[in-house]
């Protein structure tokens, strides 16, 4: 559980559903009461609306995904990873939700000096802020991207490059998403 940023509400992983139904159920995606895939289930009670109980669904490509649970830099929100497969919900409100737009997520970089947070999937990263994403990078490698080091301007990281067989570098501006380094792929 990451508390990088303020939030409204509080969370308990759970091994297992309270008996006797006395929380709402939602399964994601869809945020169904009638139901859903296994995943990791958590009771969320926010801060001035009633608790809630929620089944986030593992995701399906890769069992090298990370699996967490987030605040985000809008305090009404969290983000559940699981096994890659990523949500945002409202805390207060658990009907309205939205995947997180990278796929599988490998890794998950809260920033609160910059206001974002961000997930990396195997060929890019994504940055969302409190209104939503952020920034978006252009591909930066073929595969196998890896965060090495996050500082007040930038991250980076690294891959192999099939081409050239070695491992080559890539810096992202936490500020617009530009990168330099990484694949350049052709106009």
């Amino acid at each position: 559980m990451n508390t990088a940023f303020p939030h409204s509400y509080t969370w308990e992983e759970l091994a297992e559903g309270p008996g006797s139904g006395s929380l709402h159920h939602y399964y994601y995606p869809g945020a169904s009461m009638k139901g859903g895939r296994d995943g990791i289930l958590i009771e969320v009670r926010p801060e001035f609306s009633r608790p809630w109980l929620g089944t986030f669904a593992f995701g399906e490509i890769t069992p090298k995904g990370v699996s967490g649970v987030f605040t985000m830099p809008n305090p009404h929100q969290l983000c559940v990873v699981a096994r890659g497969a990523g949500y945002v919900v409202a805390a207060d409100d658990p009907t309205s939700w939205q995947p997180v737009r990278a796929s599988p997520i490998i890794d998950v970089r809260p920033i609160p000096a910059h206001d974002i947070i961000v997930f990396a999937e195997y060929i890019r990263l994504i940055a969302y802020g409190r209104a939503g994403i952020r920034w978006e990078t252009k591909r930066l490698s073929w595969d196998s991207l890896r965060i090495t080091e996050v500082s007040d301007a930038c991250i980076k990281g690294e891959f192999w490059d099939i081409r050239c067989e070695s491992m080559e570098t890539f810096s992202v501006d936490l500020t617009t998403g530009m990168h330099q380094g990484g694949i350049q792929e052709p106009l």
